[in-house]
């Protein structure tokens, strides 16, 4: 029990810095402006739910898919950088549509919005190649062989995805406190900001991609 415990805390010590859900809030809030309030929530529900059974999945067979389709983390992080990045221009060049206390209250139909619960918030966003890889080395650090041992790390390190998956849906779920503090002004201010901070970050992505893979064809080189 004690190794379960022990074992659970560094998993929860490496996932809840690389997810961030916190700091997922105002990427949600500038990807949702003008979405109605319960098609929020949904979005929420669902990246959570989404990001908890993709990382479960990485966890048990997703280092094995990846080598047998000889793909990277590098070539993920490369991918999940051009995908944050379209994220952030459509984010940069769009104008948002309703007011807050209107989108609270919106029955517009849900076919008129885009769904961004899986694409940008699950991937790269909340389990992106940072939470992939983690979530791998975590799963060597587990074990290889199939003893009881790897199965109680495993079922430890689980049980940490769902708490992170927990945690990512409250702090979007009650998001919308934020969205109604800033007002009409303020999301016109944030979306035009974190438009340019997604950018960012899909840059960032692309180039530690782009990094990560000369590296490698150097070391391969040099050995």
């Amino acid at each position: 029990m004690e190794q379960f415990c022990g074992f659970l805390v560094q998993s929860l010590a490496a996932l809840i810095p690389v997810v961030d859900p916190i700091g997922l809030v105002p990427i949600f809030l500038s990807l949702t402006v003008g979405t109605p309030f319960k098609l929020r929530k949904k979005y929420a529900r669902q990246t959570a739910i989404y990001a908890v059974c993709l990382l479960i999945f990485f966890l048990l067979v997703g280092g094995n898919i990846l080598r047998f389709f000889g793909i990277s983390l590098e070539i993920v992080k490369i991918a999940g950088g051009i995908i944050v990045f379209k994220a952030g221009w459509q984010t940069l060049n769009s104008e948002p549509k309703l007011k807050p206390t209107a989108a609270k209250n919106s029955t517009t139909y849900e076919e008129n919005y885009e769904d961004i619960s899986f694409i940008p918030m699950t991937i790269p966003l909340s389990a992106g190649p940072g939470s992939i890889a983690i979530t791998l080395g975590l799963a060597a650090e587990a074990g290889h062989s199939f003893d009881w041992q790897t199965g109680i790390n495993l079922l430890a390190v689980g049980l940490a995805i769902i708490i992170v998956g927990a945690l990512l849906y409250l702090c979007l779920r009650f998001s919308n406190l934020l969205l109604l503090a800033l007002k009409e002004t303020g999301i016109k201010a944030l979306s035009r900001l974190l438009g340019l901070f997604i950018l960012a970050v899909g840059v960032k992505l692309i180039l530690n991609g782009l990094a990560d893979w000369v590296a490698n064809i150097v070391l391969n080189a040099a050995s």
